[in-house]
């Protein structure tokens, strides 16, 4: 009894101790102004986080066309709008013409700080996060990011994040961004090779279990009171191989990648395409099996007749 009472005293302390360091670092990430440049191809769009207390008197639309108003000076604003948060607002810009080179596999951004934060006060704390395809290697001017104040890059998911936390003065030092990427042409296409590779272990799989099915109710023909749960049944294995193509198709980063290496239009192809196929070869192949069956049932009873 004694021992669980002092381990409850403990753990009390811990938490006591926590408890400012956990306010503070909310406070921080509160007070910060955060913004996400994604690099994902078609539609590669900035998004501003700007908690609600540093509006001041500033409406949303104001700040809206404040921050539309010095992006459209350099880049072409395609579409804006925002939405509230519970503590910040969100702002939403999508740009048309980021790349200044995208070709052979090579990708050149420059991004003017003073155009992307100058709206902000100097001392204020920021968050600029850019993500790309965990495809992609990327450098900033020419230098690793860690030298220029990015923490080390982490992937999420499709993206690799490169974070920079500070003051906007940090950023408006630096003056200009010049990022350029390169693919990892060697893994992407091993990654191609895989991900295509699912709709023929999908044709496979569809064959030899539709072929169960059959062979299944022929042999045992009072089963075929059941056929719709053995039918369920059976395709639970096509439809898993399904799930591992869009899980394989986001966790390798080719989701990303084929929107950066294809024009729009081509990358829809190359994501949606083999998804779509290996949903439409499910129903294909027992459809077909069904119509088997029945078939030959009735021509086992037409025979069993006579």
């Amino acid at each position: 009894m004694k021992k669980y009472r002092m381990s409850f005293i403990l753990f009390f302390l811990v938490a006591l101790l926590a408890y400012p360091t956990m306010t503070t670092a909310e406070t921080k990430k509160i007070d910060a102004v955060e913004v996400d440049i994604c690099i994902i191809g078609g539609d590669n769009h900035f998004v501003y986080k700007i908690p609600k207390h540093l509006h001041n008197d500033t409406t949303y639309f104001e700040m809206k066309d404040y921050i539309e108003t010095s992006l459209s000076s350099h880049w072409k604003v395609e579409d804006a709008h925002y939405e509230t948060n519970q503590s910040n607002v969100a702002y939403t810009f999508f740009i048309e013409d980021l790349f200044q080179e995208r070709q052979n596999g090579q990708l050149k951004i420059s991004i003017p700080y003073s155009i992307l934060v100058g709206m902000f006060g100097e001392d204020e704390g920021i968050q600029l996060r850019i993500m790309a395809s965990k495809l992609t290697n990327w450098k900033v001017n020419a230098k690793e990011w860690t030298s220029l104040g990015f923490v080390q890059p982490f992937t999420f998911l499709s993206e690799r994040e490169y974070v920079f936390e500070g003051a906007v003065n940090e950023l408006l030092q630096q003056r200009v961004g010049h990022l350029d990427g390169s693919f990892a042409k060697g893994q992407m296409i091993l990654y191609s090779v895989i991900y295509f590779s699912f709709i023929l272990v999908q044709v496979a799989s569809c064959l030899f279990l539709a072929r169960r099915l059959k062979n299944r109710i022929l042999q045992f023909p009072e089963e075929i009171q059941h056929f719709r749960k053995l039918n369920y049944m059976y395709q639970i294995i096509p439809l898993m191989i399904i799930t591992a193509q869009i899980v394989f198709l986001v966790m390798s980063g080719l989701l990303t990648a084929f929107g950066l290496y294809f024009n729009p239009g081509i990358d829809l192809l190359f994501i949606v395409g083999p998804v779509l196929l290996n949903i439409i070869v499910l129903p294909m192949f027992f459809v077909t099996t069904e119509r088997e069956i029945s078939k030959e049932l009735r021509n086992n009873s037409v025979g069993t007749g006579m």
